[in-house]
């Protein structure tokens, strides 16, 4: 059984009709809310599709984020929602410590603003979503297939539902992005780094000790043997807690947990794996009461690109998927999503196609120097000396914000990743 939403092939294909039926975005996360907030605000007619049921089926999922001046907060200032995300900014958040496997302290900074807030994922998505008209999302659409044509199957509910007649089809659909498959032939690889994603509820109350070591920030700790533990403040005063390690990519399937949600297998695992570590971070994995998640991370090709594809494109993680090791990831999608729609609103919706064209020809360089950026970073904090490197990092970004120097900040890898 299958339902269509156009009248008939001629009439989508049509100039006027891809005009009524303006832009269609694959995925609301970040960059694709971004992008709908900001075309909406110039009444381009936008649509967002989602696989997930509702706006509350990742209510609870994903960390805290910074944001950065000249990307992810320039793109809020443009959406004109900069006041409400400063309502719930943690500036008490951007405390950072860095330790290695003893214990040892390279670098722990408080009470210091490098200009990048906190803001939980939930309450970013929330923000945005709240932002948007009513009824630009359809929830539990799974897009199964994209046509060269801009034909759009997705599966809803056990149907099949048609969409078609856009003017311009913009894939934010994330790392294993159905609307790359028809413009890029070169897939996601595996990075080298697996791990867990696990949680501590409420740590002030039944592990104050570690909460207290963890602070309002982030602690950040590498050992020389290939694996890290990190943990950081949400706004609930919960704890994520990060562990990964460098292994095959394999690994999860067989380093013999049976149930990679159940905690305590996972828990089991992990206090072998850090058996060399100090005794505070043993303390971090027994305190995990949460929800697990399996990690293993995933990247695209540093500089992969893409000939232009009439009526496609791509933005965030699809277009760019980066490790987590130099935090870029929401940020350089959100500034796709500005530019993307400062060209569209430029041009015009009748023109969306060219304004495609001309954001892929800024967003690859671009792209292509955070990528590199996060490689280099993620290589470093696996080598024996990564902890002072990156303690290094953030003492060249305190001298310069401590001497009024101004840091560049989104338009190229900042201070903690280059010495330039």
């Amino acid at each position: 059984m299958s339902s269509s939403s156009s009248s008939s092939s001629s009439s989508s294909s049509s100039s006027s009709s891809s005009t009524r039926r303006g832009i269609a975005i694959i995925g609301a996360g970040p960059a694709g809310l971004t992008l709908a907030r900001l075309l909406q605000q110039h009444a381009i007619p936008t649509t967002i599709f989602d696989k997930d049921a509702s706006p509350a089926h990742r209510a609870a999922m994903g960390g805290s984020l910074d944001l950065h001046a000249s990307s992810g907060q320039a793109a809020l200032r443009a959406a004109g929602l900069w006041d409400a995300y400063q309502r719930l900014a943690r500036h008490d958040a951007q405390a950072y410590t860095i330790s290695d496997r003893a214990g040892a302290r390279h670098i722990s900074i408080r009470d210091l603003d490098l200009g990048r807030p906190e803001i939980d994922r939930p309450q970013l998505r929330r923000l945005l979503l709240g932002s948007l008209r009513a009824g630009t999302v359809r929830w539990g659409c799974k897009l199964r297939r994209v046509e060269a044509g801009g034909t759009l199957r997705f599966e809803r509910a056990g149907t099949e539902v048609v969409e078609e007649g856009f003017g311009l089809v913009v894939g934010a659909d994330g790392a294993w992005s159905k609307v790359r498959e028809l413009l890029c032939t070169v897939p996601p690889v595996y990075a080298g780094i697996t791990g867990y994603e696990l949680w501590i509820v409420d740590p002030d109350r039944t592990c104050p000790k570690v909460s207290e070591a963890a602070g309002d920030g982030t602690h950040f700790a590498f050992g020389d043997d290939e694996r890290s533990l990190n943990t950081q403040r949400q706004s609930d005063r919960s704890l994520q807690v990060l562990v990964y390690m460098r292994k095959p990519e394999g690994w999860l399937d067989e380093n013999g947990v049976k149930d990679h949600g159940d905690r305590e297998q996972v828990r089991e695992l992990l206090l072998k794996e850090f058996d060399g570590w100090a005794q505070q971070f043993k303390e971090v994995l027994e305190a995990v009461d949460g929800k697990v998640f399996p990690r293993n991370l995933y990247m695209m090709h540093v500089g992969t690109r893409w000939l232009h594809k009439k009526g496609f494109t791509l933005i965030g993680d699809a277009a760019h998927l980066m490790t987590p090791f130099a935090g870029e990831g929401v940020n350089q999608a959100m500034q796709d999503a500005m530019l993307l729609a400062k060209e569209i609103v430029k041009r015009g919706l009748g023109d969306a196609d060219a304004a495609a064209a001309a954001y892929e020809s800024d967003m690859f360089p671009r792209a292509r120097e955070f990528m590199q950026a996060t490689w280099e970073s993620q290589q470093e904090r696996y080598e024996p000396d990564g902890n002072e490197k990156w303690a290094e990092g953030f003492r060249r970004v305190v001298k310069d914000i401590q001497s009024g120097t101004s840091v560049k900040d989104g338009s190229r890898p900042d201070r903690l990743f280059s010495k330039d």
